[in-house]
């Protein structure tokens, strides 16, 4: 079929072709060159307390902490007393501690995992002013760090990385508020229902009293998707026609997801003074992309062969929608989690086992695949510091980075943060295996129950938010063990992120020698590709060969 290949590339190019305007621009907003809201941002900060004066890693660190808390109890607060607060036309009791705590954490940290269903558990008021606020704040607050990380490989001789509050508003402000106003418009055009009415009485085909939901749904599907959020308004996300009504609203949706992470590659670029760089990371991103989505669509387009014998199938057409169909349901898939999105229009268990696999993998390489706003590009650039680091040892030349030494300072916080997906998916996630019940919560017996779990795991390690369906993510251990994860996939990143620039901020810098390692070309690019592949992936192979790969050779081997 021609869609297998010109839907890829078309989106692929949607994505790329943006990437350096809208990067130049993000470099202008943080550095204070555009300044078209100067008053109101003023006013902000002065609402926020501070007078915008820079700060050191630890101080930028410990407000980016304190942000982070205070948005997490109030939205936990919120969820809990949702019934006594107003917008509120279902009359929706407040969720339970369990349930409001992994809730909360989901959206502080940007994963937006929902152990629930929106429009059966959630009031406007919570739909609103908790969740939709912390997309906003959440995404700005990935930002920050990334940008926090720039400065320190662009200065030198310097303890001073930026000011969080001002990065954070002038993100918000200059760059999420009217891309999100925008895209709201369209939705809406769309036929994204925007309402504050309650859900509408109608009768069904066979005469069944049924409700029709509704609410505010275009404002957060907008930033869900621009904010590498993936919170679905309903409880099916964007494979819910009032999510996703039209083909436009599928391909407006799919390419805002990657638009802000592909472009912060380019404002990489503008900082270090180096955009062959940028573009070398970039390409690097846009190469595991393309495999990706090769693999997945290839998958996704062949038959059942359970089905085989019933009909002449044009692919696995299970747990999609037929509007989409497999081609645009496989991109979506391997967009939102080569994002930290999660966000979906079909259902990734119906998946075949190697394209579900490709979702999977996505995440445990801790989606550095262009990756979440803000997140993918900063945990992309710790498998960069470690192929400069690797590759300078093995020539016998000391490890230095765009003009900076790297020292054992460094790399102990880059191979700190390599461990948090590992503890997160084989150790917390590993604990439920050991439980009473466990069987309850994952659904499934065999490879397809292993694959549940791991997925569940990686997705809140990785701060994804998507999920196999079946997964019992409404269990009360789950609710916290997940939560936990979420928690060390957001924060056991941002920490070493931003020693690492405060260490790299205070280095002086050095002349580039002739035997310095190159950081452009495809000799980089394979070498980082490679870093990514083997330092990322090779501790979950076993369990790998135990779900997908294991389900595959069942599926083609006539089963267990």
């Amino acid at each position: 079929m021609w869609q297998e290949i010109l839907y890829p590339a078309a989106f692929v190019l949607l994505v790329l072709l943006p990437a350096p305007l809208l990067g130049n621009y993000l470099y202008r907003v943080f550095e204070g060159q555009t300044r078209w809201l100067a008053p109101v941002e003023r006013a902000t900060l002065a609402c926020c307390g501070t007078d915008g004066r820079e700060q050191d890693w630890k101080s930028y660190a410990l407000s980016l902490l304190a942000f982070n808390g205070a948005g997490l109890g109030l939205l936990f607060l919120i969820l809990m007393a949702q019934g006594l607060l107003p917008l509120n036309p279902q009359q929706l009791p407040g969720l339970n501690w369990q349930l409001a705590f992994n809730t909360a954490v989901s959206f502080m940290t940007n994963t937006n995992w929902q152990a629930y269903s929106g429009e059966a558990s959630l009031s406007y008021f919570s739909q609103m002013v908790g969740l939709t606020t912390q997309n906003f704040v959440s995404a700005g607050t990935g930002a920050t760090v990334a940008i926090a990380l720039f400065r320190g490989l662009s200065r030198q001789q310097t303890h001073h990385i930026g000011n969080f509050w001002r990065d954070l508003v002038r993100f918000c402000l200059y760059v999420l508020l009217p891309m999100a106003l925008v895209m709201a418009l369209l939705l809406v055009w769309q036929g994204v229902p925007q309402s504050l009415s309650a859900y509408l009485p109608f009768q069904g085909l066979e005469g069944q009293d049924q409700l029709l939901p509704l609410g505010p749904a275009a404002s957060q599907i907008a930033i869900k998707q621009l904010g590498s959020n993936g919170g679905g308004f309903f409880g099916v996300n964007s494979a819910h026609p009032f999510e996703n009504p039209t083909a436009f609203s599928n391909w407006l949706e799919m390419v805002a997801l990657l638009l802000l992470p592909a472009a912060l590659v380019c404002t990489l670029g503008r900082y270090v003074k180096d955009a062959g760089h940028g573009r070398a990371i970039l390409a690097a991103m846009t190469l595991l992309l393309v495999l990706g989505l090769a693999v997945t669509i290839g998958q996704e387009l062949k038959a059942d062969p359970n089905l085989a014998q019933l009909s002449d199938q044009a692919g696995n057409w299970e747990g999609k929608e037929s509007r989409f169909g497999p081609v645009l349901s496989g991109i979506w898939a391997v967009a939102t989690t080569a994002a930290s999105n999660g966000s979906v229009n079909a259902m990734h268990d119906s998946f075949t086992p190697l394209g579900g696999m490709v979702a999977m993998v996505n995440m445990l390489l801790g989606e550095v695949v262009f990756g979440g706003v803000g997140a993918g590009i900063y945990g992309m650039m710790l498998f960069v510091l470690l192929t400069v680091f690797l590759c300078g040892l093995m020539v016998g030349r000391t490890p230095t980075y765009l003009g900076k030494r790297l020292g054992i300072t460094e790399m102990k916080w880059v191979v700190a943060s390599m461990l948090v997906m590992p503890v997160g998916v084989l150790v917390i996630g590993g604990l439920t295996l050991l439980l009473p019940g466990s069987h309850a919560v994952i659904g499934h017996e065999g490879p397809h129950g292993l694959s549940r779990l791991i997925y569940a795991y990686a997705s809140a390690a990785g701060n994804n938010g998507s999920a196999f369906a079946g997964f019992g993510a409404g269990d009360n251990w789950q609710c916290i063990a997940i939560a936990l994860a979420m928690l060390l996939g957001r924060f056991g990143y941002i920490i070493p992120v931003l020693a690492i620039a405060g260490q790299l901020a205070r280095a002086p810098r050095l002349d580039a020698g002739e035997n310095a390692f190159p950081i452009r070309g495809p000799l980089f690019i394979t070498l980082l590709i490679i870093t990514v592949l083997l330092i990322g992936g090779l501790s979950f192979l076993p369990a790998l060969a135990l779900g997908p790969i294991a389900e595959q050779l069942s599926l083609t081997q006539g089963g267990f």
